[in-house]
């Protein structure tokens, strides 16, 4: 009985590690975006956009592709760091997501790191509904955040990736 126990516990496991939960299709979704921007593709970052998108600001989603192509037009590289990402409310339609991210914009990867630039940071508020099968972003908003304004979790990440800066 014992093994019994044991083994559907391992199998449960098991199971549970080998499928894609929601949160990390929304993590997936995320990383996907930042490596869109990353490749100055902007067809495949507003893939993750609502047809229907507006925010507070009344931005549309075609304002937000404006945005994008037009930040994209005046840097010749972007180099982003997802430091933190929380799924604060999580329905099966529709979930809450909070992300910091540091940008830096006209200097790669690399050179950033040995120059200990991390940019600026935002902490973005993603409304986020499922369609398809897949998360899109229904709405956003940003602000820009000082160092003494992130997450613990977001600082810890940001001084590994940039050691020498703090």
């Amino acid at each position: 009985m014992k093994k019994c126990l044991i083994f559907l516990i391992m199998i449960s496991v098991f199971i549970c590690c080998n499928t894609s939960s929601g949160r990390s299709e929304i993590e997936e979704i995320i990383y996907s975006a930042v490596s869109a921007a990353e490749d100055r593709d902007v067809e495949k970052f507003m893939k993750i956009i609502s047809f229907e998108y507006l925010d507070e600001e009344e931005r549309t989603r075609e304002d937000i592709e404006e945005k994008v192509k037009t930040y994209l037009n005046r840097f010749r590289g972007i180099s982003v760091n997802i430091l933190n990402i929380k799924t604060v409310n999580k329905s099966m339609n529709s979930a809450e997501v909070i992300t910091e991210i540091s940008f830096s914009s006209g200097i790669g990867k690399i050179f950033s790191k040995i120059v200990n630039s991390y940019g600026e940071v935002y902490r973005f508020n993603i409304s986020m509904t499922r369609r398809s099968k897949t998360w899109v972003v229904k709405s956003a908003e940003w602000s820009w955040m000082s160092i003494d304004e992130l997450y613990p979790e977001s600082l810890k990440v940001l001084r590994e990736l940039f050691p020498n800066t703090f």
